[in-house]
């Protein structure tokens, strides 16, 4: 593609606190970005407005934690995907527990490890309350397929449009995977869902 873009909110891969990274090789849009981010002003004409900008700025704080992140990006992921490995391993027989697939030739960052709860003893709010109960965190981060929200509605979409992502909104839950989480934590994890 033309451009990336980076989040580095708190909970993802590699964070700042705030803001974000766009990369590009392409000098028309990576100005394009720097107008954007900068009210619309250029760096050089300041105080004139060639489009529609916000104040997306980084602080220089913010960049600096950026820079020291960037340093153990590789090793953050590395231990996601042991994380995510010794997950998928210890759940890939449990009946009712459909562990994520990752293909040969994809390096898979696991932002998330979310697993599908369809057919287990429990369903995905009961076990997402009992790993709770047993001090495990997990999260439903998507309880509700895009085109259900309000600003989707407007254009016309209503329940039963997408059923395959309304019923995967309703068996999903994610577990910890990041790189604090220590191996006897995430065998913790397991024994709580095998049990």
């Amino acid at each position: 593609g033309d451009i990336g873009c980076f989040s580095l909110y708190a909970t993802k891969n590699m964070i700042s606190g705030e803001g974000g990274i766009v990369t590009t090789n392409n000098d028309e849009y990576a100005e394009l970005v720097r107008r954007f981010r900068h009210h619309g002003q250029s760096e050089q004409t300041r105080y004139e407005y060639h489009d529609l900008g916000y104040n997306y700025r980084m602080t220089d704080l913010h960049a600096a934690i950026a820079l020291g992140q960037l340093e153990k990006i590789e090793e953050y992921t590395n231990t996601r995907i042991e994380n995510a490995k010794m997950l998928t391993d210890g759940l890939k027989e449990v009946k009712g527990i459909a562990v994520p697939v990752v293909n040969i030739n994809v390096k898979h960052v696991f932002h998330q490890y979310t697993i599908r709860v369809d057919g287990y003893k429990l369903t995905r709010d009961e076990l997402k309350e009992e790993l709770h109960q047993k001090g495990i965190g997990s999260a439903v981060f998507y309880p509700k397929p895009l085109h259900l929200h309000p600003h989707f509605s407007r254009m016309g979409y209503k329940e039963g449009d997408f059923p395959v992502s309304e019923n995967a909104s309703k068996k999903v839950l994610s577990l910890p995977v990041h790189p604090s989480v220590t191996k006897e934590e995430i065998k913790k994890i397991i024994d709580a869902i095998k049990c």
